[in-house]
């Protein structure tokens, strides 16, 4: 039902349309429409499928193909949400090629896969399929959170092979601005936490997702008055239940890379500091040379500003371009303001790195 120009009716009104909406959710379930982005799988290997995004309407007009690297913990349709607002939607309607590698739901078999097993095999192997498919000569990594961090390891270790350009959303590289998780990543040391790592295997959806909502006790208890208050405007209770869902369908967090990346990174701080290894070769964010885009969330409080921007600080061989905007972490890919003030900068800035197909090499 059509609900354009309500906030402009008495409250009465929206009170009507509070309760149709609340009655069609009793009933019918989800007012979100459940259709994806078009797309197959065309590879797969270990525990990862990369998928393809394509339109039946519009071929790919960039020679560049596009790589999208989720993060850990979290299912990679928060790239692909719901009809209108999909990051990699809005890349394909854009004329890109667009991959994503999806790293696959860990079993308890899988809990001594490392970050080395993401960065040194997983991402290598779906970029050299991609280039394989494509007959491109490079890919443009697009990563968010820990997968922009994973990003900015595989370009420094394999020395730029294959990497265009490179897009990080949100992704911190100095851990010692991390507060609080600096601090708390101080306790992984103590026996009885190593113990119950170990004793757990992989580190449950429950803990990681509670764990975030603990950081922001206001904003959870905000919302629910906010859903109640918003309930009349369909589109908005839409993007609400999408990102809500999204949420709690966090999965497993393998138990080796949890301990890696709290201990390596966030308390002991090695990337910055230079003493990071992976595979058994020290990682120097030096040796990227490709130009980085940065998106820098100014309300971000999972990887706060300062420790996103020293990215510009420590690739000291690349152009790096850094735009802050106002989002929080999950709203730098899928909040209603993401399109503006996220996807389409993206997209003009790769467009301007990506040769047209059919245009004249200079």
């Amino acid at each position: 039902m059509e609900t354009k120009g309500v906030s402009a009716h008495p409250e009465a009104h929206k009170n009507i349309w509070r309760a149709v909406n609340i009655i069609e959710r009793i009933l019918l379930g989800p007012l979100t429409i459940p259709v994806e982005t078009l797309h197959e799988i065309v590879w797969m290997w270990e525990k990862s499928t990369l998928i393809r995004y394509y339109s039946s309407m519009r071929p790919p007009q960039y020679r560049i193909p596009i790589l999208i690297v989720p993060p850990l913990m979290v299912k990679p349709t928060i790239f692909d949400l719901r009809p209108g607002h999909s990051m990699v939607g809005f890349l394909v309607s854009q004329g890109f090629n667009v991959f994503m590698v999806d790293f696959g739901i860990p079993q308890k078999h899988d809990k001594y896969i490392s970050v080395d097993h993401y960065v040194s095999e997983f991402i290598p192997e779906a970029i050299r399929k991609i280039v394989e498919l494509t007959g491109a000569d490079g890919v443009s990594l697009i990563g968010w959170s820990m997968g922009g961090i994973m990003s900015i390891l595989y370009t420094a270790l394999f020395n730029n092979l294959y990497v265009k350009n490179l897009v990080v959303i949100g992704s911190p590289v100095d851990y010692s601005k991390m507060f609080p998780f600096n601090v708390l990543a101080k306790f992984i040391k103590l026996p009885v936490v190593k113990r119950a790592i170990d004793l757990m295997g992989n580190i449950p959806p429950f803990i990681t997702k509670n764990g975030f909502r603990i950081l922001t006790p206001a904003k959870n208890i905000q919302r629910y008055f906010t859903l109640v208050k918003n309930y009349w405007d369909r589109e908005w209770v839409a993007a609400y239940e999408t990102i809500n869902d999204w949420i709690e369908d966090f999965i497993p967090y393998p138990g080796e890379a949890f301990k890696q990346f709290v201990s390596d990174f966030i308390k002991d701080d090695k990337l910055r500091k230079g003493q990071l290894k992976i595979k058994g070769s020290y990682v120097d964010l030096k040796e990227i040379r490709t130009d980085v885009l940065a998106f820098v969330g100014t309300e971000d409080i999972i990887a706060p500003p300062s420790s996103v921007e020293a990215v510009k600080d420590f690739l000291q061989n690349s152009t790096v371009e850094l735009k802050y905007v106002p989002l929080g972490h999950i709203g730098l890919v899928a909040g209603s303001e993401a399109p503006e003030h996220v996807w389409k900068p993206l997209s003009a800035w790769l467009g301007e790195r990506s040769e047209k197909i059919g245009a004249k090499a200079a």
